[in-house]
């Protein structure tokens, strides 16, 4: 029978997503092929999806993997092409550069990560150039938040990673607490900042050595920055100086950005005399919600800090998207 002229095509029924009925198999026989162990998690968080007749959407492990371990799991994902795992977090799991690039792979074939979160994994610089090529792919990865604390991937990592996240729009959260990073990672830091179409709202430096020099060329970025939230920079062994004015730029900064909520400046060198220069800016500027500082500032300063503290909130503001531009219409006549 003939198709009625402008008939719409009926569309084709949606196969059956059989991906995580599969998955067992597909591990237990790349386990064998890799003559890997078998992680009791993993096998746990699949049965426990099937009981729900659910997908695995959180993979987040804390047992030893080692590398082999965690390509058995992520192959078996990749060839699935699961498009489930929302988050991954693997904490202590000796994942090192080697089970970065396994993650990763997975990443740009599942297509659905959103949450990596890897602290204490003995992972270097170069897993950080596997994960800047994967971040740097926003064709087929769109991660919101990623997390490395306490790996010692040093400044030549974090510049790695900026490749990718420089002209990356989905990024949200970025954390590189306790990573080595020295005051030559500002320049890395400001090329991440410097993203026009940025949806970055909070950084966490934690634990670095970012000292004097770096924190006054990461306040630099600040001040172009108009969507960064919350950053976290305490312990960076900065703080009141001569030759570099680093409280003065921080000042700076708090009296142009309209966007950033809190400064948290905990554990560095800002005393007294810094500190009120701060609060000055604190009471002006409404929308600094917090500025956290060490216990070494006298209790009346800190009583003043606490007072406006409490009369602020720090509410995350979400970022509203772009519209579509309508397309031209047809010019009047004159």
């Amino acid at each position: 029978m003939s198709k009625k002229a402008g008939g719409k095509k009926k569309k084709k029924p949606e196969e059956e997503d059989l991906s995580t009925e599969q998955l067992p198999k597909v591990y237990r026989r790349k386990c064998e092929a890799l003559q890997a162990t078998s992680c009791k998690q993993f096998r746990e968080k699949i049965e426990e999806a099937l009981d729900d007749q659910d997908h695995v959407k959180k993979l987040h492990l804390f047992d030893p993997l080692q590398p082999l371990g965690i390509r058995a799991i992520m192959e078996s994902l990749a060839d699935l092409k699961y498009k489930h795992l929302q988050s991954i977090k693997l904490v202590k799991v000796e994942c090192q550069d080697e089970g970065v690039q396994y993650i990763c792979n997975y990443m740009e074939k599942g297509q659905c990560v959103k949450l990596l979160n890897l602290p204490h994994n003995e992972i270097t610089f170069v897993g950080c150039e596997f994960l800047g090529k994967t971040v740097g792919n926003t064709l087929h990865v769109k991660l919101q938040k990623l997390k490395l604390d306490f790996n010692n991937i040093g400044t030549k990592g974090l510049a790695l990673l900026a490749k990718g996240l420089c002209m990356n729009p989905f990024l949200e959260r970025l954390s590189l607490n306790f990573c080595n990073i020295d005051s030559n990672g500002a320049k890395y830091l400001q090329q991440i900042l410097a993203y026009v179409d940025s949806s970055l709202h909070t950084l966490k430096l934690r634990g670095n050595f970012l000292r004097n020099e770096g924190i006054y060329q990461l306040f630099r970025a600040l001040e172009c920055n108009n969507w960064l939230q919350k950053l976290i920079v305490a312990n960076n062994q900065f703080g009141e100086s001569e030759e570099i004015p680093v409280i003065e730029k921080i000042c700076e900064v708090m009296m142009k950005n309209n966007s950033l909520q809190i400064y948290d400046l905990d554990q560095n060198g800002i005393y007294d005399d810094g500190a009120r220069k701060l609060f000055e800016c604190y009471k002006m500027y409404k929308v600094i919600k917090r500025i956290p500082l060490q216990d070494l500032i006298s209790k009346e300063i800190k009583m003043d800090f606490k007072k406006i503290q409490k009369k602020r909130k720090f509410k995350l503001k979400k970022k509203k998207k772009k519209k579509k531009k309508k397309g031209k219409g047809k010019k009047k006549k004159k």
